[in-house]
Formats: structure tokens, C-alpha cells, sequence
């Protein structure tokens, strides 16, 4: 089980709605927003209230004195099972639902009900799904299941139309930045930059100052500006970012695309996810033609979506900043 329990505070309006009336949850629930916003941590918190004895319903929070309590800080509660993707594989398999519902027709060992987390919900494959949509459709009595998902799309319709969603907005601005800039440690000048390239989203900018981003965005920056002049390797490009990671490169690259549309679109005043290096991809924008800059922008999202399969990321890297290349010196 997910140990992160937490609330974060543009959290705690679900978590007060949630605990106004436990005794008649739905049989499942869909935990949707993008990413960085907290869901996983919420589904933990929801799993520790919800099995406590004695929760006070004020704050919302767990005792944590409580048997349940103890059994969940422990890792140990059998009522309760988190679901992910294996180590080794990158999907959500049908033997891992087959053992889950296994597990939920039987009746809870010690709490209320069976509370079961599947994170992230989208990396089920096909028979994965519609083994889980027999369970939403006939539901083991004292179950909970709660499916946690920052692409909802990707789930089969069927199975979303089966949950109650719980939606997961990003917080103000303001809300945003004041967090990041109480964290103990979080450089309070990298904040607003560190949002812009978050998508909004606090957690996932803490996360990119704790990876140090920033160095790393400037040097993938620096490599598209030499890879549109001719300056540089494509192919060596990709094995620095394979080392950098490639997921990470390519989300980054798909950004930085959509600010050279936009700057192509509203030159003067617009929102750019890089709102710190607005001059140099303004220089960058000059060699480009934004019908091209669409296509590429296509091909990036296919890429990334392609790093969920068996895919090779060096092949993709390579395929991408070559299509860069050949963009980036059209004119």
C-alpha cells in the first residue's frame, strides 16, 4: 500500500465532501486531473479516513491511533491493496485484476470494506479494463475500488461511465506559488519558471526543482538552437537526452513547440510555458514555419505516447530531433 498519505490545500474541498457522508460512497470512484496535483497522495488519505474507527470528521483526518491505523502505517492492513504496473512491465496486466477480484469477493478481514487503488488507472491494458469493468458492473459487497488517473481519456468508456469522478483542478496561481515557496529547501526565485514548465501543477514543479530542470532545460534548449543551425548531432542529442530521460526531454520538447506556436499566433502577450526564455525562442521562431511547427508537434505526441510500448527511446529520440534538424533548417 501507498504510504504517502497527504492533503494538500487545494485538496481538502473533496476531502470534506467525501467525508460528509461515508456510509454511501459509490462502489467506485475515478480520481482525474493532470498530474502533480496530488491524486495518488489523495487516494491514500482517502484509504487511511475511510478505515479508521475514529476519524475526525473536522479536519478531515485518521486517528492514527487506532488498529487500522496502525496495520496501514505499517503497510501490513490486509483490507487494503494499491495496484500498478510490475516492476518489469510498463502496463497494469489482466492477472493482476483476476487476483484482485479474487481478493474483493472475500469478505474484509478487520475494517468495513475492501479498498482497492488502481494507480495509474490509464496503464491498464485492454483485457486488464474489461476484466475490471466486470467488477464495476457487479460489485463485491464492502468494496471500494478507486481508480486514480491523470489521462482519463485513455480509459475505456465503459469503465468511466461505471465510477463517480472526483475532479482534480489545478490551484490559483497565487495558491500555487505561495506553497512552493514554503517548502523548506525550495528556492523561491525558481518558482514562477518552475510552475510555467509544471503545466500549473505544485507536486510536479517540486519535482523538477528536485531534478535540478532548470540546468537540464537549458541544455536542451542549447540543443535545439544548434541543431537548427547545423551545429550539432542528432544523434548524439538523443543519447544525452535518453540520459536525461526521455519521457522528461520529449514532455519538455512538446512544450516548448506549443510556445513557438504561440509566439507565431500572438507575438506580443501570451502565456509561454518557458516564460523565461521568451527572447531566445523568439530568435528560434524566425527560421520556422508554424504549418511545419504543427506537424512536428503531432510527431512529438506520438513519440511520447510511444514510450508506454516496447518502443526503443533511443530510436524515438533519434527519429525526433532528426525531424528537428531537417524543421529547424528548412529556411
Amino acid at each position: 500500500m501507498n504510504s504517502g498519505a497527504r492533503l494538500y490545500p487545494w485538496t481538502l474541498t473533496q476531502a470534506r465532501r467525501i467525508m460528509q457522508d461515508t456510509e454511501r460512497l459509490p462502489h467506485a470512484l475515478l480520481l482525474a486531473g493532470p498530474r502533480g496535483l496530488g491524486k495518488a497522495e489523495f487516494a491514500a488519505y482517502m484509504a487511511q479516513v475511510l478505515s479508521c474507527d475514529h476519524p475526525d470528521r473536522a479536519t478531515p483526518l485518521s486517528c492514527g491511533a487506532c488498529q487500522n491505523c496502525r496495520l496501514l502505517a505499517a503497510g501490513t492492513h490486509p483490507d487494503i491493496q494499491w495496484v500498478g504496473p510490475a516492476e518489469e512491465k510498463k502496463t497494469i496486466t489482466i492477472d493482476q485484476i483476476r487476483a484482485l477480484a479474487q481478493s474483493l469477493y472475500l469478505r474484509p478481514y478487520i475494517g468495513q470494506r475492501k479498498i482497492i487503488v488502481i494507480s495509474p488507472a490509464e496503464m491498464m491494458n485492454i483485457n486488464a479494463a474489461n476484466g475490471l469493468l466486470k467488477l464495476l458492473e457487479e460489485p463485491p459487497p464492502d468494496s471500494l475500488l478507486i481508480l486514480v488517473s491523470s489521462d482519463p481519456m485513455r480509459l475505456p468508456a465503459t469503465v468511466r461511465s461505471r465510477c463517480q469522478r472526483i475532479k482534480f483542478d489545478q490551484p490559483a496561481r497565487s495558491e500555487a506559488l505561495s506553497w512552493l515557496r514554503s517548502v523548506e529547501g525550495f528556492p523561491g526565485d525558481q518558482a514562477e519558471p518552475l510552475l510555467d514548465l509544471a503545466g500549473g501543477a505544485p507536486l510536479r514543479a517540486l519535482t523538477l526543482q528536485q531534478d535540478g530542470f532548470l540546468a537540464v532545460r537549458g541544455e536542451l534548449l542549447g540543443d535545439i538552437e544548434t541543431l537548427g543551425t547545423g551545429n550539432a548531432d542528432p544523434v548524439s542529442c538523443a543519447a544525452r537526452w535518453k540520459s536525461r530521460g526521455a519521457r522528461r526531454c520529449l514532455e519538455w520538447l512538446h512544450g516548448g513547440v506549443i510556445d513557438l506556436i504561440k509566439i507565431s499566433m500572438a507575438p506580443g502577450g501570451t502565456m509561454l510555458v518557458n516564460s523565461d526564455s521568451g527572447e531566445r525562442l523568439h530568435v528560434l521562431k524566425k527560421r520556422l514555419d508554424l504549418k511545419q511547427l504543427f506537424r512536428f508537434l503531432e510527431a512529438v505526441s506520438d513519440s511520447t505516447n510511444l514510450l508506454d510500448g516496447p518502443a526503443d527511446e533511443l530510436l524515438l529520440l533519434e527519429d525526433v530531433l532528426i525531424r528537428w534538424s531537417r524543421l529547424a533548417r528548412q529556411k
